[in-house]
C-alpha cells in the first residue's frame, strides 16, 4: 500500500479548488479513478504525497469516500477542510476552528441511557488528534479555535439553533461530515481532525456579520490544513537546515538494498542492533518495522558474503523503486529516506568504496581511495578533464555530477570533498579554471 502525507476530504468543489490550485502550480496532479461519484487526487504539495478527496455532501458520502481512501493509502492523519456554521455566540465569521471533539447534534439514544449525540456501540465523543492539537500552537493566526464539532444532516438555522445550545453548550460548530469521518478514523485507529473556517452564523447577534464567501472561507481552512501538514512533516521551520542523516540510517538504506537486489526473504529483526528513528519520519511504525526485517536480511547477508558488492547506480535505481512503491516524493532539495547515493558517499569521504568498507564488504578493484596525497596541479587537473567533460555534453559542471564522473575514471583523481576542501568551495573549484585563462 502507497503511503499519503495525509487524507484531506472536502465536500465541496469550492473546498478542493485551493489545494488543486496550489498543487497546479507546480503541476503536480494526479487523478484517481474511484468507484463512485466522488473524486480524488494525489497532490504533491508534501512529502509524501496528499491524497484529496471531494466527496460529496453529507455524513454518509464522507464516511463511505474515506473509507475508500483509507483502502488506497497508508497513513497517520486525516483531515476534513472546508466550512462550517457558527454556533457558540462567542464565534465569529472568519475564526477557524479545529475540532478536539466530536459528536451527533440530532442523535438521541438517550431512552436507552446514551447521553445526547451518542451513537449506541459508540463513544459519547470522537477526539481529535493530540498530534494535530499540539502543534496549533506553532501555527500563524490569532483566529484559531479547538474545541467541539457538532455534525448531522439538517442545518441549523435562527429556528432551531437556540435548542441545539441549550444540548451542546460548549459547541463551536456544526457542518454535515466531520462526525462521520472521526467516526470511522476511530475504528481504523488513525489520527482525525477536521479544520473549518466559520462561514456563516447560525444565529447571529444583531451586531455580528453573519457570511462570509464560501471560496474565500475555503482558502482559510485550506492554508491552516497545509501549514499542519507541514508542521506534522517536521516543516515548522521554513529556514531550517538539510536534514542529516544519522550514520545508522545510512546502514540501514545500504542492507535494505542489498537484501532487496539479492531477492532475500525478511529475517527477524529482534536483535537488529541500528538506531531506526530516522526512518519514522518518513515512514509509519508498521512499514519500519518491516524494513527492519529486510535490513536484518541484508546484514546477515553481508556478514555471510564479505566480498559481495552493489554500485551506486543499482543502489539509486533500487531506491527510485522503494520510492515509487512508497508514494514518497525524492528530489532536488528534499531529504527522504533511503537517501540518495550521493548522500551517502558525502559521509563517507566522497567515496562509494569507503560506504561498502564501513558496512562489511571488501573493497573492490574500484579506484584507490585514502592515504594519497594531490598537489595543487592535480586539483585543478581533475577540474579542467571534468569541465571539458561536461562542456562537451552541454551539462552543467555541478559538485554530483563531478562524483558521478569520477567513478567512471579508471585513474586516480581527488574526491570532490578534497576539491571543496582545497578551493574552499565547489564555485571556487570552478572559477579556478577561468583564473588560469
Amino acid at each position: 500500500m502507497r503511503t499519503a502525507a495525509a487524507i484531506v476530504l472536502t465536500a465541496m468543489p469550492e473546498e478542493a479548488k485551493p489545494f488543486l490550485d496550489k498543487a497546479r502550480l507546480t503541476q503536480r496532479v494526479g487523478e484517481l479513478t474511484t468507484p463512485s461519484s466522488f473524486k480524488a487526487w494525489f497532490l504533491e504539495l508534501a512529502s509524501p504525497r496528499i491524497l484529496l478527496v471531494q466527496t460529496g455532501i453529507g455524513q454518509t458520502a464522507a464516511a463511505s469516500a474515506l473509507t475508500w481512501a483509507l483502502g488506497q493509502v497508508s497513513t497517520r492523519d486525516v483531515f476534513i477542510s472546508g466550512t462550517a456554521g457558527g454556533l457558540h455566540t462567542s464565534v465569529n465569521v472568519g475564526d477557524i476552528i479545529v475540532g478536539s471533539e466530536y459528536r451527533y447534534g440530532m442523535a438521541d439514544a438517550t431512552a436507552f441511557g446514551y447521553e445526547l449525540g451518542q451513537v449506541p456501540g459508540q463513544p459519547v465523543t470522537f477526539t481529535g488528534s493530540d498530534r494535530v492539537l499540539q502543534a496549533l500552537d506553532l501555527v500563524d493566526g490569532k483566529n484559531i479555535r479547538p474545541g467541539l464539532m457538532l455534525s448531522s444532516d439538517s442545518f441549523i438555522t435562527a429556528k432551531n439553533v437556540s435548542a441545539v445550545r441549550d444540548a451542546f453548550p460548549d459547541a463551536l460548530s456544526t457542518d454535515m461530515e466531520s462526525t462521520a469521518a472521526a467516526q470511522i478514523c476511530h475504528a481504523y485507529g488513525t489520527g482525525f481532525a477536521a479544520v473549518r473556517a466559520v462561514s456563516d452564523l447560525c444565529g447571529p447577534a444583531a451586531d455580528q456579520d453573519f457570511h462570509m464567501e464560501l471560496d474565500k472561507a475555503a482558502s482559510l481552512a485550506a492554508d491552516t490544513t497545509l501549514a499542519l501538514i507541514a508542521l506534522l512533516r517536521g516543516g515548522d521551520r521554513p529556514d531550517r537546515r538539510r536534514r542529516q542523516f544519522g550514520l545508522d540510517a545510512l546502514y540501514a538504506a545500504l542492507y535494505t538494498v542489498i537484501a532487496i537486489d539479492n531477492e532475500l526473504e525478511p529475517s527477524d529483526a529482534s536483535g537488529l542492533d541500528l538506531d531506526m528513528s530516522d526512518l519514522t519520519r518518513d515512514l509509519h511504525e508498521e512499514q519500519v518495522a518491516a524494513f527492519a526485517e529486510l535490513i536484518a536480511a541484508g546484514k546477515a547477508f553481508v556478514a555471510e558474503n564479505p566480498h559481495g558488492r552493489i554500485t551506486s547506480q543499482r543502489y539509486d535505481a533500487i531506491r527510485a523503486e522503494i520510492l515509487h512503491d512508497l508514494n514518497l516524493a525524492g528530489g532536488r532539495g528534499r531529504q527522504t529516506w533511503p537517501p540518495t547515493s550521493q548522500t551517502i558517499m558525502k559521509r563517507f569521504d566522497g567515496y562509494w568504496n569507503n560506504a561498502m568498507t564501513s558496512i562489511g564488504l571488501t573493497s573492490g578493484s574500484g579506484r584507490r581511495r585514502g592515504g594519497l596525497r594531490y598537489s595543487d596541479e592535480d586539483y585543478r587537473s581533475a577540474i579542467r578533464l571534468y569541465h571539458e567533460s561536461m562542456t562537451a555534453q552541454r551539462k552543467n559542471p555541478s559538485y554530483s555530477g563531478y562524483q558521478q564522473w569520477l567513478a567512471d575514471q579508471d585513474k586516480a583523481f581527488p574526491s570532490g570533498a578534497s576539491i571543496r576542501q582545497h578551493f574552499g568551495t565547489w564555485a571556487d573549484a570552478i572559477l579556478s579554471l577561468y583564473e588560469e585563462r
